[in-house]
Order: structure tokens, then C-alpha cells, then sequence
């Protein structure tokens, strides 16, 4: 079973100890770069993945208003990683699953965006399967893809 816990005071050193395989660093930024990101910046929601109580990974949700990139405002999953003692067991189809019921009940909006670096394959696979479809937008060199929310 997987479930997402806010990162706090009380655990956000583990959510810094995760880290992805020396191959994946240019996937995702660090966890501590995220971390200061959701404390610092609106609209950044931070949580840890968890299975039997032990946190496996981590998963941030950002918004985005309209700007020169977008001409409309724009929900993102921003981050999304697994610890690589925890991988190639489900957890992130999982987690993005329990993220975006989160997202459907919570935030409410119709559309969220995720983006992938072009070369990791699994990732966009992983999210083509749970119905992003890509948008043939890039954005600072990632492919982007949306999900629409029912």
C-alpha cells in the first residue's frame, strides 16, 4: 500500500537522504532543491511516498500562472522519484495514482502536466500508462505531457 504524507519538520531529513542512481541524477533535482522550493515559492504541495510506514520516495505538485512558456495557468507534477533501494516494484505508478486522486479531490482542476527528460524512457512509459498524453511541447529540454482530470 502506498500513501502520501506532508514533508515536516519531522521528516523531511529522510526525504533528504533519498536519492535516484548515479544514472537518473539529471532526471530529477535533489530532494533538498525541491524541498527549499516548496517552502519558499507558492502553490508547492510536498509529499513523502510511503509504504509500511517507511518513506520510499517523493512526490511535489507545483502551480504555474500563465507566463511567456504558457499563455494559461498551469498545475505540474514537478517532481517524482523513487528511492533506488525502492525501484522496479510499482511505487511510482502507485504514487502517481494516489497523487492525482489527491489532485482530483483537492485542487479540483482538469488538466495536470508532468515532463521527462527525453532520454528516460521508463518515466514517459510510466506515464503514458497512466493516460498523460504528450503535448509535443518541450520545456528546458524535457518532453511535456498532460493528463486530462475527470
Amino acid at each position: 500500500m502506498i500513501e502520501l504524507k506532508k514533508i515536516t519538520q519531522q521528516n523531511y531529513k529522510t526525504c533528504i537522504a533519498l536519492t535516484t542512481t548515479p544514472a537518473q541524477e539529471n532526471f530529477v533535482a535533489t530532494n533538498w532543491y525541491s524541498l527549499l522550493e516548496s517552502l519558499y515559492e507558492e502553490n508547492r504541495y510536498a509529499w513523502g511516498i510511503y509504504t509500511e510506514d517507511v518513506m520510499i520516495g517523493f512526490l511535489m505538485f507545483s502551480y504555474y500562472p500563465a507566463d511567456e512558456t504558457y499563455s494559461h495557468d498551469s498545475w505540474w507534477i514537478e517532481r517524482l522519484m523513487i528511492d533506488q533501494r525502492c525501484q522496479n516494484k510499482g511505487y511510482g505508478k502507485k504514487a502517481l495514482m494516489e497523487g492525482i486522486a489527491w489532485f482530483a479531490q483537492t485542487i479540483g482542476e482538469k488538466e495536470l502536466r508532468i515532463s521527462a527528460v527525453k532520454t528516460n524512457a521508463p518515466a514517459l512509459h510510466l506515464y503514458e500508462q497512466l493516460h498523460f498524453v504528450r503535448t509535443g511541447e518541450e520545456i528546458e529540454g524535457e518532453t511535456v505531457l498532460l493528463k486530462q482530470i475527470k
